[in-house]
């Protein structure tokens, strides 16, 4: 059987060039259809978060403060 990695990001904005950084990271293993493992957390990338995205993915500027960079 194949085992399968699923990533998933929430960022404070669309592109690099602009500001965008990864504020959580998502990542589900599954094997034969299967959830085997998980792992999830925020990450501080030291840019300020816009309402606009906090209103969209429930994540705040207070919330990633304490976070793993």
């Amino acid at each position: 059987m194949s085992l399968i990695a699923v990533i998933d990001f929430e960022t404070s904005g669309m592109a690099p060039e602009t500001g965008g950084r990864a504020t959580e990271v998502a990542i589900v293993l599954a094997e034969g259809g299967r959830v085997v493992d998980r792992y999830q957390s925020l990450m501080n990338a030291g840019v300020w978060i816009p309402p606009f995205i906090t209103e969209l993915t429930g994540i705040s500027n207070a919330m990633v403060r304490a976070a793993p960079p």
